[in-house]
């Protein structure tokens, strides 16, 4: 078997309109960031800058610039990429780390259809399942 991606979601209050900050921080806290142990919102910041850079039409970001324009360790940085990269919003190619996608709606799309692709193979498994132990669904 191999390992698979994590997806955590959490159903969160929208936050008011205007606040990009806000905002960062309602995506990052729906997929299971900023948690107890970050406590300087650490995975926000990332993830804002790393927004930020996919809007720039750049090829990426290195986890020493990330670290550098943070004023952060590179320890910290790498934990936090990995995290996101675990969950399907950043990609690493080569030494460079990015949203998924080009934009942060098209990078959540791509992980919306992982999810479904993710729940049809469960759904065909629990249809066996069911099937074997005579348990049939109307």
């Amino acid at each position: 078997m191999s390992m698979g991606r994590k997806i955590r979601l959490r159903r969160l209050d929208i936050p008011p309109a205007g606040d990009i900050s806000g905002d960062i921080e309602f995506i990052c806290r729906s997929f299971g960031y900023f948690s107890q142990r970050d406590k300087q919102g650490t995975a926000g910041k990332i993830f804002q800058l790393l927004v930020e850079d996919a809007s720039n039409d750049s090829d990426g970001l290195t986890s020493d610039e990330i670290a550098e324009r943070l004023q952060l360790t590179r320890g910290a940085i790498v934990y936090h990429l990995n995290d996101f990269i675990d969950a399907g919003l950043v990609v690493r190619e080569k030494n460079l780390y990015r949203l998924r996608s080009s934009s942060l709606q098209r990078s959540i799309e791509e992980i919306m259809r992982d999810a479904q692709r993710i729940f049809e193979d469960m759904m065909k498994i629990a249809h066996d399942i069911d099937e074997q132990f005579g348990n049939f669904y109307r």
